[in-house]
């Protein structure tokens, strides 16, 4: 027998995989609509950048190394946001890239600094209910070095205009390796030149982020970890029920513009809504959105019943600053 004879590996079951993921997802459905249920979703929220919320990051590797997304709010102000791959040899951030960037953001908001503490890898893959594995390990490390090249534009019309374009990571620094080993000998992933273990976002896009985020139930983050464009998806639709005060009807060429990376079939789009609104339906029957063939319709949702029950008091009490809800 040869030793190491590669046709003697195991093969991938990549069919008994993906039903496992399914099974897996099925099972976190079910867990939020018995939180839900009881009451108890939303105790801890996920401060995420409306930004992000109408502007998304690609979902596939691309050679793009500049992405301009643009977006219509409901006051008719408009929203523009460039994502730019600014290091050399490091790629567009891309799927779920986007989870990592969330989690930054929430401990930038939580903490009101742009100096963040991280002290190991294990705090991000404990906080979304990943396994400490080495592959794990090996994919934050990548997830993390595109972050750290990238470049972020905001553009903001309407009755003013605002811009801002700077780095989203001002500061950090990446061990060699970050790996199990380092871990348990308390090494930490990274390194200011403060005597702070983190990372430092830019100030100006920090400001923009402390002013204009939407929070979003971490269980709802957590579930679509791995499924970048439902992520997405669920949290557009999240946030556009929340915020409407009538029914509107979204072009998907407007949706298109904000959230969809290059693909061959331009319809396909639409399919990806029924989807996502098909999953949310199953944890908030009450949602009021559709597909149409003509675009995304949605409004507030059915009897008033948002998707967290204290949603409702909060939509009734004045907001300071309407872009946060």
């Amino acid at each position: 027998m040869i030793k190491n004879d590669p046709s003697l590996a195991k093969k991938r079951d990549r069919q008994a995989e993906e039903s496992q993921s399914k099974d897996r997802f099925i099972q976190d459905l079910v867990r939020l609509r018995e939180k839900r249920d009881a009451g108890a979703l939303g105790i801890q929220m996920t401060q995420i950048a409306q930004a992000m919320v109408l502007c998304g990051l690609p979902y596939s590797p691309t050679a793009e190394t500049k992405i301009v997304r643009r977006a219509r709010l409901g006051d008719g102000s408009t929203v523009s946001v460039t994502f730019s791959a600014g290091l050399d040899g490091i790629g567009m951030p891309y799927g779920s890239d986007r989870t990592l960037l969330h989690w930054m953001i929430d401990k930038a908001i939580k903490t009101k600094s742009p100096i963040v503490s991280w002290d190991t890898a294990t705090e991000f893959l404990k906080d979304v209910g990943m396994a400490d594995s080495g592959k794990n390990r090996k994919d934050l490390k990548q997830r993390y070095l595109r972050l750290t090249g990238l470049t972020i534009g905001v553009v903001r019309k309407g009755s003013t205009e605002s811009t801002v374009l700077v780095p989203f990571i001002e500061e950090s620094h990446l061990p060699t390796s970050v790996d199990m080993k380092a871990a348990k000998n308390g090494q930490s992933l990274l390194l200011l030149d403060t005597p702070t273990f983190g990372f430092r976002l830019g100030e100006r896009i920090f400001k923009e982020i402390l002013q204009y985020h939407v929070p979003v139930p971490f269980e709802l983050l957590q579930a679509t970890k791995k499924k970048s464009q439902l992520q997405d998806h669920l949290i557009f639709l999240y946030w556009r029920s929340f915020s409407a005060q009538t029914e509107t009807l979204i072009p998907w060429g407007s949706l298109r513009e904000q959230l969809w990376q290059e693909d061959s079939v331009t319809s396909r789009i639409r399919t990806r809504f029924k989807e996502a609104i098909t999953v949310f339906k199953t944890i908030w029957p009450e949602i009021n959105a559709e597909a149409e063939k003509a675009g995304l319709r949605i409004g507030p949702p059915k009897a008033g019943v948002h998707f967290l029950p204290q949603a409702r008091a909060a939509r009734r009490l004045p907001v300071p600053n309407r872009h946060e809800a």
